[in-house]
């Protein structure tokens, strides 16, 4: 008797845990509330951009006008910097070594401008000049002009050496804050080129920055705006920017100039070379508080008030 009913109510236990790990996969979970959803339109009808931040003097690319070993370096990031402060000091042993030899070719040369004075003297003192032949006269006179002229020559040289001595030391541009230092005692500066903001340089480069400077109150945001949304931009409009990763801070921005060139837009691949099939037109705006906790070279998520779509 056990055995005929075991079959049948195993099968119905089976059948009821099967219905029962259908019913519990089936729920649907409560989906959390996202803390920061993204940011939305203040606007009826705007245009969105990219933003990155960047300093009011532009950000500024600190380099070396030779090819020298760095032996101090006076300042780190974060430090704020008066235009003349030094920034970093380059090896000068070569240039004091050719100022004491400057030094030591202006003596010859005087040396030999007062040797051949004293002999145009002789000629000039004379009562007769007829004495003295008019070539012998005027060898000695040239000669004598042409060690002026070296002993001139040679101070120049000396002071071609104490400009080199003297831009050796690097100082601010302007009054602002160091924003990036990538240059150490030891290090070799090299001779480099500004670069944008934009443009993703890998530390090896030569392109690559000694420094950073900027003037940082206030900031500025660089906004791109697709090309396909130029024409519906107007000079001045509204903007607010959002803080990625936290739409709750936005920040209302006050319109600075355009730049009325359409740009290739910067993408951020990480290669060393891209193609770039987009263009944008670059508008500058600045943040009306001073005191934000934004930073050089962040990336906002920006709208712009447009006019609405024809």
């Amino acid at each position: 008797m056990l055995r005929r009913y075991l079959l049948p109510s195993l099968a119905v236990c089976g059948a009821i845990i099967g219905l029962m790990v259908v019913f519990w996969s089936q729920r649907k979970h409560p989906v959390p509330p996202i803390p920061f959803p993204p940011p939305t339109s203040p606007y009826v009808h705007a245009i969105y951009g990219e933003g990155i931040v960047e300093a009011s003097s532009h950000d500024l690319a600190i380099g070396s006008p030779f090819s020298e070993v760095v032996t101090k370096v006076f300042v780190i990031e974060g430090d704020k910097v008066k235009k003349g402060d030094p920034l970093f000091q380059l090896d000068t042993r070569l240039f004091k070594a050719q100022a004491e030899t400057a030094r030591n070719q202006i003596r010859s040369a005087i040396i030999n401008m007062e040797n051949l004075r004293t002999q145009f003297s002789f000629y000039e003192k004379l009562a007769d000049k007829r004495a003295v032949s008019q070539l012998q006269y005027e060898q000695s006179y040239y000669a004598f002009k042409g060690a002026e002229e070296q002993v001139q020559v040679a101070k120049a040289v000396l002071g071609e050496v104490e400009a080199n001595i003297e831009r050796s030391l690097i100082r601010a541009p302007i009054d602002g804050k160091v924003l990036q230092v990538n240059i150490h005692i030891g290090e070799v500066a090299p001779n480099v080129t500004p670069v944008s903001a934009q443009v993703i340089t890998p530390y090896s480069s030569s392109q690559f920055p000694l420094m950073i400077l900027g003037k940082v109150e206030p900031l500025y945001l660089r906004i791109d705006i697709d090309q396909e949304d130029a024409w519906r931009y107007k000079k001045g409009t509204p903007a607010t920017a959002f803080v990625r990763g936290n739409s709750r801070l936005k920040y209302p921005l006050q319109f600075v100039r355009v730049e009325p060139f359409i740009v290739p837009k910067a993408s951020f691949t990480g290669q060393t070379s891209e193609r770039i099939d987009t263009r944008v037109l670059q508008v500058l705006y600045r943040f009306e508080d001073v005191d934000i906790d934004i930073y050089a070279g962040q990336l906002l998520d920006v709208y712009l008030e447009a006019s609405a779509l024809p």
